[in-house]
């Protein structure tokens, strides 16, 4: 059974990145950002082939432009080192065409994340190169009831048993207990639910089509003496997709063909067990 691919990873500022930046890159869209006061110009590439921004309801309806959509996030988060927002990368399985593709990737983005409460901006990308991918930037905060983004975390004073504040007896000043987050997205079981979440949406129609299912768990999970591929990154995914080789991308070619032989001698030793085993039964 194929493992999925599927990548979660955040677009912090601290690490030099940008919001509008990544969108203007997934979108091939020139984008201004009010933040920095940079325009961002898109790689000349055509394999955009859909996308699509998604709002929860309580979303204002300006949010629907990208470049207004990101702007409000950027202008939002004051640090220099803030977690603007996070990143999704999953691949599409082979065998399925491109209107299959775009409803499964929009299913999925609905369900997992904007009925959450997250806006979402959704990307189908087709080289031709046998990996069909969507690309996904998802907002951090939450919205109030007025489309209005929510503080990250809010305070929690301490209380005494009968439920006042305390008070600290040096400064007179009321006692804070630890920080309570608005939303439950950084928690790490999410992680595993949405690879989950995505293999089962992919295994649904993979089995209607009479198509190998994937899955979301790696080979040694599953027992397999099969190598994982190593994680590409940004970086190495935007060189390998402009056709340019890299250290990494052929490590993992080369994972995948020593892979290939595993397979091939496994499938070799299970006939020659078959074969035996018809012999011993005449």
């Amino acid at each position: 059974m194929k493992v999925i691919t599927h990548h979660v990873e955040l677009i912090s500022r601290g690490k030099g990145r940008s919001a509008v930046q990544i969108a203007s890159y997934c979108a091939r869209e020139r984008l201004y950002n009010a933040y920095n006061g940079r325009i961002y110009y898109p790689p000349l590439k055509d394999d955009l082939v859909y996308n699509r921004i998604m709002l929860p309801d309580n979303a204002p309806k300006n949010l629907y432009d990208r470049e207004t959509l990101w702007n409000t996030v950027e202008l939002t988060e004051r640090s220099i080192n803030a977690r603007l927002a996070r990143s999704l990368y999953f691949s599409l399985p082979i065998g399925l065409d491109i209107d299959t593709h775009i409803r499964m990737a929009k299913d999925y983005i609905q369900d997992y994340f904007v009925n959450r409460g997250m806006c979402a901006d959704m990307f189908i990308h087709v080289k031709g190169d046998g990996n069909p991918h969507v690309h996904a930037i998802l907002s951090t905060r939450s919205l109030d009831e007025n489309g209005e983004w929510m503080s990250k975390q809010h305070r929690r004073y301490l209380l005494a048993p009968d439920g006042t504040r305390i008070r600290d007896p040096v400064t007179n000043r009321y006692m804070l207990g630890r920080s309570i987050k608005t939303n439950d997205w950084d928690d790490r079981e999410n992680i595993e639910l949405w690879r989950q979440g995505w293999a089962e949406t992919c295994n649904k129609e993979l089995e209607l089509k009479g198509l190998e299912l994937v899955t979301h768990m790696s080979y040694a999970r599953q027992g397999l003496d099969l190598e994982p591929t190593k994680h590409k990154g940004r970086k190495v995914m935007e060189l390998e997709n402009r056709g340019i080789q890299t250290d990494r991308g052929n490590e993992n070619r080369a994972i995948e063909a020593r892979n290939k032989e595993r397979e091939h001698r496994r499938r070799e030793k299970e006939r020659e067990h078959s074969l035996g085993g018809a012999e011993r039964s005449r």
